[in-house]
């Protein structure tokens, strides 16, 4: 079954990175991660992370109208936490921003 879940980031800061929990998987479970939206925005890069490994880097222009999410495939085993979030460069807006996965479990 395809389920979504989503975060809201803190205000962010010009040139810092705000990243946030998305999605933990627990003992006895195993997910896969199947898509990732947000809004496009020009200086904002998307930022993905399962554990310390760095999954995504893509300014959030690459959400459209037309194509709003990036296809995805993440396995996240038992003690894997995923975070995302954003790299706010130059004069991008810093208010809260959401991001939202698509998500199955296997």
């Amino acid at each position: 079954m395809l389920r979504y879940k989503r975060i809201e980031t803190d205000t962010l800061t010009v040139n810092k990175e705000r990243i946030g929990e998305i999605l933990s998987c627990p003992t006895g479970k195993r997910y896969k991660i199947v898509s990732i939206t947000t809004d496009p925005l020009a200086h904002m890069f998307l930022r993905v992370y399962r554990n310390a490994e760095q999954i995504v880097d893509i300014e959030s222009l690459a959400c459209t109208s037309g194509s709003p999410l990036l296809p995805m495939d993440l396995p996240v085993e038992p003690g894997h936490v995923v975070r995302a979030g954003f790299f706010n460069h130059e004069d991008a807006a810093t208010d809260a921003k959401q991001i939202t996965i698509g998500y199955e479990e296997l």
